[in-house]
């Protein structure tokens, strides 16, 4: 991922992700009702709803001040390696105030875009990070899943008996 990514590059993915809720959910949601009976299932149903959004919010919210403490380091690791005697920058920085002026605007604004361009490379290294982050959370949580089918399994097995 870089910060040119075009949009048109999130289309698998997303496709992949929506399948794979609609893999996850369906099952979570049977796990959880199918020990209750009566008017349990709708109190159930009731609390794993409840559960998913509380989760979703908490998620979001965690995920939110991950990213930006993260963008903040990312920045000032990336503004640290700029070097202002590199010659490189020096000419890069100049074409950009050439190119500012010309239309009009002042030549500060290309320090403005230099800016907004290691703001988004930040960004775009702090949702990698995240990324990350959150594949090795679900890697952590598969044998806890499995664990809770096993132990479904026993109680069913001990109901038939």
């Amino acid at each position: 991922m870089t910060p040119d990514t075009p949009t048109s590059a999130f289309f698998w993915p997303l496709i992949l992700r929506g399948v794979a809720m609609g893999l996850l959910f369906i099952p979570i949601t049977t796990l959880s009702l199918s020990t209750l009976k009566g008017r349990q299932i709708g109190e159930g149903a009731a609390f794993t709803g409840m559960m998913r959004q509380l989760g979703g919010s908490f998620g979001v919210a965690i995920i939110s001040t991950f990213m930006s403490r993260k963008i903040m380091v990312h920045r000032n690791d990336l503004v640290a390696r700029l070097d202002v005697t590199d010659p490189a920058l020096q000419s890069r920085i100049s074409q950009m105030q050439h190119s500012f002026s010309a239309n009009g605007q002042p030549p500060a604004a290309a320090l403005k875009a230099l800016d907004y361009s290691v703001m988004k490379q930040a960004a775009v290294l702090s949702y990698m990070d995240a990324f990350l982050y959150i594949g090795l959370l679900f890697l952590i949580c598969i044998p806890f899943v499995l664990l809770v089918r096993g132990r479904r399994n026993q109680q069913v097995k001990m109901e038939m008996h």
